[in-house]
């Protein structure tokens, strides 16, 4: 049941798919495939006594069944999304679901689908009770329960859909041979035998069964369950089971009594009455059980003995989520359409009886084995204001109205013995209303309660009785996340109104937020998803619960806040269920008038087109803190209800226009304080008493004011906090716009659409919206000069967001005006985005038209070859093939990503922030099924091999005709034609290779080998390209192009040339094959006791030979040096010879020399032009005595570089390792953090909290070091220390080893991130470059700021996103990595067009004092810029150097300086060009 989606797929799909493929391959035609799938596959569907669940094939629609198992083998993010939508409670009955799918998908009349349900012991056979070897289903919940009494269970009333497991045998062998004996007796002679014993003590009974399956059509889907018509006694509840259990465990001596009936008393009646939901269930358990089991667990890790208990908690560890596994079944009916009925003498409390002695025996068994093996208003709140003006006749009435909570608000005692002394409410409730009281006093003026409006209501509701009493709609206007608090607080605090607390339709967003969500569901909220374009199915269920006795329910029919205060269009999901559950009901509008808004700065943000911060604990503790602090004042806020509106008048009417009654009785109370006004004339600019006299003029309600004067908050001077305000009455104006702009008055009001009214309009009016007309036309007119900007520069169809993207700011039209303008000009009327999480299933993902029930080996990995010496690499992808990032769904809808495989720290773990941070910072949405491009590359129009078979077997020759280390297959040419930049994944992954390819690819195993290919190679004038670990981002395995060299390609593959020829330990000195990986040059010298200090972040794949030939670096270059200071010789097999350092005696190396120009500072950074390094001398170390990490918080940017720039002075005391993460990487790292504890989430939120209130951790400028210790445990204590002193000068602190480690760890994992954001139209890279400290901030502000410049040019979608790292520290400078992101969907050539970007940023880097590279090497990518480096002597000279070695030009790879070597420079060059002219 808890399998991931990879492994349910494998053992419930595919293994059934090759036995029925298996089984059609017989020679008995007749050959009946039965495949056992289970009764739970409907998914949320749990049937009725009068609607059962059918024997048909559950729909999946929309979803594909073939789609859905490729994507649990694959990516999983289509699974996952339709495993949560369609509400299977756990990867195995869906994978049973879509099995099944896929075998019917044929119709194949030999294959039978048998779908039991709860399998438990038998009935009959072998003997009553038997329950097979192992506890299993209801047997091993019993035991559980037992074992274990203080784990956290939820039994309901609902009966158990159990099936005896000797009757599943008997219908299984009765279905799947019915076919071949016709005169069979249907159940009554498959299922039982009339005189079988129950058991030998008791009398005989049969089991007599209503139906034979001689009488029935033949099926092809048969339910193995009781049928819903059966008898009540037919089933026991699980409520009966639980005291069974308890009975027994107490009489048996298995559980304590007070432990025993404490639990029944939670797990049956506490936890059944919270209602929880299975994931509030699953955090309660994780809380309390799970986490403190794990932590005793780990404290008896650290004792110096084990104590005998934890043994058996490590047992009791796997299986103490069951109750987690029965909690879908154990709180909701099932019931099943099947022609199996039990006898009328079955006797289900026995049978109950039976399952709990077969779980007795089990523990008894258990025991006995480990016995064997162990040792509370004032007349000042009241108002009343006479012959108030309210609607458009202007009909003259007194109102009253009540204060209730602000900081006007008279409290005669405190707030807590008045929250405590209301006349309703929990204590929860009143713990709530307290809190909030003080919240109010310190973020409003007044909450004023229009009491008169309620009159109407109250009046119709005491004419009714009890029976006949509705169920109350209370549905609010939305326009602050403050509307569900005010809503519940009134509620609470003036029962005289006749309201009670109600339950709040809230948004499932508010489910997840830690605490919040579940204060929330405590105060009577119920979660809604919204924003689906489908129904909710949840929300039925909820209503038809909820509504069983009368009840106030609390709904927002706009569905979310509007951003900028208009109304938004009714939802009608909500409406539509309620008319469906037949309930008697009345809705009450209601509306709540606000001068400011507590969120309006991020509701406009959001308006502005920027993406909505998520809802989290954290946002909620900052808020509190300005709140409490005096920051947030949002004026004045004055509710008032409309006459109630009865719900059976309206449920033969469209939803909709019930909606927009709703909303059309909610704008009839809409009051206009003088704020609005003020900010209104500010915005339009007209005289305040011009618009005052406008909305008089149509009947607009004015606020209704106290003591002679409105109290307002100071003035907002930005333009579009200004058109928010005066928005509030919008709506009144709808009607009065010309109709060329109908658009914009449907988007002012929508419910004008259906009660729109001819208006008589007036001079004052006209003049009014003139005004505002203006503004629209000149939003429309931005919009569309931005959308015909993007057509023009090649965007054919720009989206809404591109759009928004490029609208001009400059103040003069508010932006999120010209965002609506967007939505006017590209949805119409409807101004609707998109819906956000519309499934769509991409041509990559259809590209297989059959179902293959095979394995196959993953495309993504390379061949897999006989004489393979390392796991197997990803193809098209960096790392290896069975570590990848994977995008995921909760049940809630929320995304998160994991790691596949095992290999790094964060694999198999959720992170849940890394989807939300990319779309934050790239400003895109990645939605379930946006891939762009097939993770499994398919590569068409590749050109052949040039070379013939002759030559082909030539070069097979030198490697002694072994054809298993030669190909010419396309697969390996690709790989080997390529590196790992993101031109080139994104040309694989698109199948668009456009480069050259090598045309055979050989791999030598000695340097004898290796010396034959050169040497046929130069005789032949063909060009050898060597290749190591294939992991440069230079292109420098890239081969020239014919136009330049069209000579036959060799790729010389040096990995298995990966020998330690020698290691002398006294000298510190091994001789090394240049072909061996870092990672296995480093476990070989770890065995031996002794490191070679040299970690690039590529070392798992690169290679000995690749390091020497770019001139690489290390992580711990501090300590151990660069593969400079590393490599003692190096022998080289070279075009016309080998080159060597001649010793007279064997295993030695000369730590220094002056012999003048040597071998090894020539091939270093040589890049495959002089040669093949064959095998090198290198230094070693004794692994260190300790290794240690540690990280450090910076204020700043700033304090950073000073931080590390002077650590890097501290010479010998300098750390192994120091790396500083600018504030954009750092929070790139935390979103790539697994999911903390609830207790580590709560200290992460308020050291956030209380970072940004006192400014000195600010969350976005904080930096972060970290680092590693390696050496003496003396010498890291000093280091440490100094460390530490270091920090606290530079205003920094110590975050603990933890965090550092981490760091150090993704290191490897993050890699892999640049693949998965491809998948979604992501591309990105990192580049680096040395910097001298003096010009280091320069250079990293200038290459950032050009990047952003170049992608604001090209006008290209979303943001880009920039961070950099420093790495390895030098007294005169540092390396600095940057890496760069950018949204490519939509964009032409997206590839090129980022590297456009990267070659400006790094020309930048070159203008502002940078390097071309300090460790990647030059290759081809960077050549270009080699004449600003060098100048034209050192290149000439160079070229001098390589001829003599290399006359034929035979390693003619032309990377760095050999790049534009002229055609002709080389007597191989001119002799082949010579050649091909001649043809």
């Amino acid at each position: 049941f808890t399998q991931t989606m990879e492994d349910a797929a494998v053992s419930n799909i595919t293994s059934s798919l090759q036995m029925r493929s298996l089984t059609r391959k017989l020679s008995n035609k007749n050959a009946k495939f039965v495949y056992i799938s289970t009764a739970f596959v409907h998914g949320c569907e749990t049937g009725t006594k009068t609607e059962p669940l059918p024997e048909t094939l559950f729909s999946l629609h929309p979803y594909d069944p073939l789609e859905l198992y490729k994507s649990m083998l694959g990516t999983q993010s289509y699974a996952s999304a339709a495993m949560n939508a369609l509400g299977f409670p756990n990867t195995y009955t869906f994978s049973k679901c879509i099995c099944e799918h896929l075998l019917h998908g044929e119709n194949d009349q030999n294959t039978l689908i048998i779908r039991p349900s709860i399998v438990g012991p038998s009935v009959q056979e072998p003997f009553e009770g038997w329950a097979g070897e192992k506890p299993s289903t209801i047997v091993a919940a019993a035991c559980l329960y037992l074992k274990f009494p203080y784990n956290m269970w939820c039994f309901g009333k609902e009966t158990v859909p159990f099936v005896p497991v000797d009757v599943l045998c008997r219908a299984i062998i009765s279905r799947a041979f019915i076919c071949l004996d016709p005169d069979a007796s249907g159940i009554e002679g498959a299922f039982s035998d009339p005189s079988a014993d129950y058991d030998n003590e008791e009398k005989k009974e049969s089991l007599q069964f209503d139906h034979s399956l001689a009488n029935y059509p033949r099926k092809y889907i048969v339910t193995v369950a009781w049928d819903a018509s059966s008898h009540e006694s037919a089933s026991f509840s699980w409520l009966s089971y639980a005291y069974a259990i308890t009975h027994m465990g107490s009489l048996c001596g298995h559980v304590h009594r007070v432990v025993a009936y404490s639990g029944l008393l939670l797990s049956t009646k506490l936890f059944p009455r919270l209602q929880f939901s299975l994931d509030a269930f699953d955090l309660l358990h994780s809380l309390l059980i799970r986490t403190s089991i794990d932590a005793l667990l780990r404290l008896c890790d650290k004792l110096p003995w084990k104590p005998e208990f934890a043994q058996e908690l490590k047992m009791l560890g796997q299986v103490l989520d069951l109750p987690l596994v029965f909690f879908p079944f154990a709180n909701q009916s099932f019931y099943f359409r099947s022609e199996l009925s039990p006898p009328g003498d079955f006797n289900s409390e026995r049978y109950m009886f039976s399952c709990v002695v077969a779980a007795h025996r089990f523990i008894r068994m258990i025991e006995a084995k480990r016995r064997k093996h162990s040792k509370y208003y004032n007349s000042l709140n009241f108002r009343e204001y006479p012959n108030y003006a309210h609607n458009s006749v202007k009909a003259d009435r007194n109102i009253s109205s009540i204060v209730v909570a602000g900081a006007e608000h008279t409290m005669p005692f405190s707030d807590f013995w008045w929250a405590l002394t209301q006349p309703q409410g929990s204590i929860f409730i009143r713990f709530l209303g307290w809190i909030l009281a003080k919240v109010f006093r310190h973020t409003v003026t007044e909450i004023e309660i229009d009491v008169a409006s309620f009159v109407e209501y109250a009046r119709a509701l005491s004419t009714l009785s009890n029976s006949d009493r509705p169920n109350v709609i209370i549905a609010p206007t939305h326009r602050s996340l403050y509307d569900f608090l005010i809503v519940s607080y009134i509620c609470f605090s003036l029962p005289e109104l006749g309201l009670e607390m109600p339950h709040i339709a809230a948004a499932s967003d508010f489910s997840r937020i830690p605490i919040i969500g579940w204060i929330a569901s405590k105060a009577g909220a119920f979660f809604v998803k919204r924003g689906e374009a489908k129904k909710d199915p949840n929300l039925s269920k909820n209503l038809s619960m909820i509504t069983q006795s009368p009840t106030f329910i609390e709904v927002f029919i706009e569905g979310k806040r509007s951003r900028h205060r208009t109304f938004l269009a009714p939802k009608t999901g909500f409406l539509r269920c309620l008319a469906e559950s037949n309930c008697n009901y009345i809705v009450l509008p209601m509306t709540i008038n606000y001068e400011d808004l507590p969120d309006q700065t991020s509701l406009l943000n959001e308006a502005n087109g920027n993406r909505g911060g998520e809802m989290s604990l954290s946002a909620l503790m900052n808020w509190s803190i300005q709140a409490f602090s005096g920051r947030i004042n949002v004026g004045r806020i004055f509710i008032s209800v409309s006459n109630a509106i009865n719900g059976l008048n309206m449920n033969s009417k469209d939803p909709q226009y019930l909606g927009c009654c709703i909303q059309n009785h909610q704008q009839r109370r809409i009051v206009v304080s003088e704020f609005h006004v003020r900010a209104a004339s500010l915005a339009i600019n007209v005289p305040p008493k011009l618009i005052s006299d406008a909305l008089s003029s149509i009947g607009c309600c004015h606020w209704p004011e106290w003591r002679d004067k409105g109290q307002f908050n100071q003035m907002p001077t930005d333009l579009a906090v200004q058109w928010s305000v005066m928005l509030h009455f919008g709506h009144a104006l709808a009607p009065y716009l010309p109709k060329s702009h109908s658009r914009w008055a449907s988007w002012l009001s929508p419910s004008n659409l259906v009660f729109g009214t001819k208006v008589q309009s007036n001079e004052i009016v006209d003049s009014i919206v003139s005004k505002i007309v203006l503004y629209f036309d000149a939003a429309e007119k931005a919009a569309n000069d931005v959308i015909t900007m993007l057509k023009e520069k090649g965007f054919s169809k720009p989206n809404e967001n591109h759009v928004m993207q490029q609208l001009p700011n400059d103040g003069k039209v508010p932006l999120f005006l010209m965002n609506v303008a967007v939505k006017i000009l590209l949805h119409g009327t409807k101004c609707t985005t998109p819906t956000k999480n519309t499934m769509r299933v991409t041509e990559h993902e259809k590209k297989v038209s059959c179902v293959e029930p095979l394995f196959h080996l993953d495309a993504r990995r390379l061949r897999e070859q006989k004489f393979q010496v390392e796991p197997i690499e990803s193809f098209g992808a960096w790392g290896y093939s069975d570590s990848y990032f994977v995008l995921n769904f909760r049940r809630d809808g929320t995304k998160f990503v994991s790691m596949k495989g095992m290999r790094y720290s964060i694999s198999g773990k959720e992170i849940p922030g890394l989807v939300n941070f990319i779309e934050q910072e790239l400003q895109v949405d990645i939605t379930p099924n946006s891939i762009t491009l097939p993770p499994v590359p398919e590569l068409n129009g590749v050109p052949d091999s040039d070379l013939t078979p002759e030559e082909f077997s030539q070069i097979a020759c030198t490697i002694n005709n072994d054809r298993n280390r030669i190909s010419n297959n396309i697969v390996d040419r690709a790989r080997h034609g390529t590196g790992h930049t993101q031109h080139d994944m994104f040309n694989l992954r698109s199948g668009s290779i456009k480069i050259r390819l090598p045309d055979v690819v050989v791999w030598p195993k000695n340097e004898e080998e290796l010396s034959s290919i050169i040497s046929i190679a130069t005789q032949r004038n063909w060009c050898v390209i060597p290749f190591g670990g294939g992991t440069n981002v230079t292109h420098a395995n890239h081969c020239p192009e014919k136009v330049t060299d069209t000579r036959r390609m060799i790729s010389v593959d040096m990995k298995l040339m990966n020998q330690i020829l020698w290691v002398n330990e006294e000298d510190g000195l091994a001789h090394v094959e240049a072909g061996i990986t870092g990672l296995h040059l480093i476990e070989q010298m770890n065995k031996r006791g002794f490191t070679i200090g040299h970690e690039p972040d590529s070392y798992e794949f690169s290679t000995l030979g690749g390091w020497i030939a770019t001139k690489a670096s290390g992580m711990k270059q501090n300590k151990y040096g660069n593969i400079e200071d590393i490599v003692k010789e190096v022998r080289v097999v070279g075009a016309k010879f080998n080159l060597a350092q001649e010793h007279k005696l064997n295993k030695v190396s000369f730590g220094r020399v002056s012999t003048g120009v040597d071998l090894k500072s020539l091939m270093l950074g040589s890049e495959g032009c002089l040669g093949i390094i064959a095998s090198a001398v290198i230094k070693i170390w004794p692994i260190a005595e300790t290794k240690q990490f540690e990280s450090v918080l910076l204020p700043n940017f700033d304090a950073g570089i000073k931080f590390i720039k002077e650590l890097s002075k501290m010479r010998s005391m300098k750390p192994a390792s120091a790396r500083l993460l600018d504030n954009d990487q750092f929070r790139l790292g935390q979103a790539l953090k697994e999911a903390p504890s609830k207790l580590e989430s709560l200290r992460q939120v308020a050291s956030k909290s209380l970072g940004d209130y006192f400014g000195n951790f600010n969350g976005k400028s904080v930096v972060c070091a970290t680092i590693t210790f390696e050496g003496s445990c003396s010498e890291v204590k000093l280091q440490r220390k100094n460390v530490q002193k270091l920090a606290v000068n530079h205003g920094g602190l110590l975050a603990g080893p933890k965090v550092g480690k981490a760091g150090y760890d993704l290191t490897f994992a993050i890699a892999y991130l640049r693949d998965f954001a491809m998948n979604y139209a992501i591309l990105g890279e990192s580049f680096e470059t040395f910097v001298p400290w003096s010009k280091l901030t320069q250079v990293v502000m200038a290459t950032k700021k050009r990047i952003y410049e170049e992608h604001k040019n090209r006008s290209l979608p979303g943001k880009p996103f920039v961070c950099s790292r420093i790495t390895q520290l030098y007294d005169e400078g540092a390396c600095v990595y940057f890496y760069f992101c950018m949204n490519s969907d939509g964009v032409l050539e997206p590839s090129n067009v980022y590297g456009e970007i990267e070659l400006c940023a790094r020309q930048e880097i070159l203008n502002n004092g940078g390097s071309l590279s300090h460790h990647h090497g030059l290759g081809k990518l960077r050549s270009q810029f080699v004449s600003q480096i060098f100048n034209d002597g050192y290149v000439n000279s160079l070229i001098a150097i390589k001829k003599a070695m290399d006359p034929m030009n035979t390693f003619g790879a032309r990377n760095g300086v050999f790049s534009n070597i002229p055609i002709n420079s080389s007597t191989g060059m001119e002799h082949q060009r010579k050649s091909h002219l001649g043809k």
